[in-house]
């Protein structure tokens, strides 16, 4: 195997963003954003995940055995478009339909989630914001994501606060401010009426995605957004490798910072020597 020296690499690493990256005054952190991912297909089995670069030559994360319900925690990026792909868990054909695929485009300082929702004959991916910004005193926000699919529309209530009314499938609502603690969070749809209790931290922002449980019933899959106001998401996993897990990361960021600002040259060449240096 070919052993590349970390201060040549972080020499070649500096010249190759410096070519593929534009000039700014603002540092590297700033072009960079967040995305995390979503499994809320009640009747897809569990799935591999990976997100990769737009031409799918460089896989950036993958998560093994997603199941339905499951949240992955924010994956820092370089600000440009990505390919996701979920395919059966267990499945080794590297040319294995997924069934699901879409594509997220981050942008720098920003949070997105990307969720596989619905059923699995009618699977698809949706692509919404995340607020990072401050929350005040003792307050947190809370939003829901109607993922439910055996009904139709949802109310939510967090406490007194109405969270969301007559959500329709696939509808994201607004956050709603409510007050840090212990927080009973009630759902209803016609005559199913459901109450889960939230732990949520002050300055803390959180996502609810209202899902059925093995009964058909109301239940929620919480997801933090923000755990404070000082704090933003941070690039580690739920599942799966943690990056790549071959331990070849310093790479792979290198590469998706190329392949983000369009160094399609640079990138393929970079490409190809990764896989040499993989394969010697």
């Amino acid at each position: 195997m070919i052993r590349i020296r970390r201060p040549l690499f972080a020499a070649l690493a500096a010249a190759l963003l410096a070519v593929a990256l534009p000039a700014a005054p603002a540092s590297a952190a700033s072009r960079d954003g967040w995305v995390r991912l979503a499994h809320m297909s009640p009747d897809t089995a569990a799935v591999n995940i990976t997100l990769s670069s737009l031409s799918g030559d460089v896989t950036l994360f993958r998560l093994q055995n997603v199941g339905y319900g499951a949240v992955s925690k924010y994956m820092r990026l370089p600000q440009g478009t990505y390919a996701l792909a979920m395919v059966p868990a267990g499945e080794n054909d590297p040319n294995a339909t997924p069934v699901v695929s879409g594509s997220v485009k981050i942008t720098a300082g920003k949070a997105e989630t990307l969720a596989a929702i619905g059923k699995n004959d009618d699977l698809k991916t949706t692509v919404f914001t995340d607020d990072l910004n401050t929350v005040s005193g003792d307050d947190a926000r809370v939003r829901i994501v109607q993922a439910s699919v055996t009904h139709k529309t949802v109310d939510a209530k967090a406490g007194s606060t109405t969270v969301a009314s007559d959500a329709s499938f696939g509808d994201v609502s607004k956050y709603a401010t409510v007050k840090a603690g212990s927080t009973a969070i009630d759902l209803s749809a016609g005559s199913d009426t459901q109450t889960v209790t939230q732990q949520f931290a002050a300055g803390s922002a959180h996502t609810l995605f209202v899902i059925d449980d093995s009964k058909g019933d109301l239940t929620v899959s919480p997801a933090l957004d923000s755990a404070a106001a000082t704090e933003t998401p941070v690039g580690s996993l739920a599942a799966g490798g943690g990056g790549l897990a071959d331990g070849t990361s310093e790479v792979a960021l290198v590469l998706a910072a190329m392949a983000a600002a369009g160094g399609a040259i640079a990138f393929g060449a970079m490409a190809r020597r990764r896989r040499e240096v993989l394969g010697s």
